[in-house]
């Protein structure tokens, strides 16, 4: 019973990263040249006028969703994620952290936005 226990436990923890890469390398990419000085929240609401509510990611070794901690439970089939295109755990260090709060800010406007009632849901 302990090794059955033991090999499921192994399972799932190759798992879980290996599906999280899947999703980085498969996911679309968005180019942010400087996310120090981009307005992010503005970007989101063009982005939302354009009718594209997915969330911005950064890749490392697994795909980091700022601001959306139950991305991967909740939102990954509904919303799907984008990319900054030149981030990873490896490479420009201050560039991933700027981006990071980049997308941090953007997240938190779309998730403000989804969780506002709109008029184009509201059954008349």
């Amino acid at each position: 019973m302990q090794r059955v226990l033991l090999v499921l436990c192994i399972s799932w923890m190759v798992a879980q990263p290996i599906h999280a890469q899947r999703t980085v390398t498969g996911s679309p990419r968005i180019t942010v040249r400087h996310p120090d000085t981009a307005n992010a929240e503005e970007d989101c609401r063009r982005a939302i006028s354009r009718h594209d509510l997915r969330f911005v990611g950064v890749p490392g070794y697994a795909l980091d969703v700022p601001g959306v901690p139950d991305y991967h439970n909740r939102c990954w089939k509904t919303n799907g994620v984008k990319v900054i295109a030149g981030t990873s755990d490896v490479g420009d260090i201050a560039f991933n952290e700027t981006a990071r709060k980049y997308a941090r800010r953007y997240n938190a406007e779309l998730v403000k936005y989804l969780s506002t009632p709109r008029a184009s849901d509201a059954k008349t």
